[in-house]
């Protein structure tokens, strides 16, 4: 967890990350995969809101959402299935 903190720190406070977009969406499927792993694995209570806001950034960044609206969208067809 310490390094994920970390890597969201670092991402925060340089803005030349953002403009590397590989590194950049590196980092965030990184902080999104240790906190997924342990939400599922034994950290649920303390960390949902963090893994919530993960899976959002995760999505803006691999551009598979672009606004609330299309959120939504996917949302309703996961949950018709």
């Amino acid at each position: 967890m310490d390094f994920a903190r970390d890597l969201v720190k670092l991402l925060l406070s340089d803005y030349e990350l953002y403009s590397n977009n590989v590194l950049f969406r590196d980092a965030v499927e990184e902080v999104y995969s240790i906190l997924r792993e342990e939400v599922i694995s034994r950290r649920k209570d303390e960390l949902v809101d963090a893994y919530e806001t993960a899976v959002l950034l995760r999505a803006v960044v691999f551009e598979k959402v672009k606004d609330a609206r299309e959120l939504l969208s996917h949302l309703l067809e996961d949950l018709e299935g």
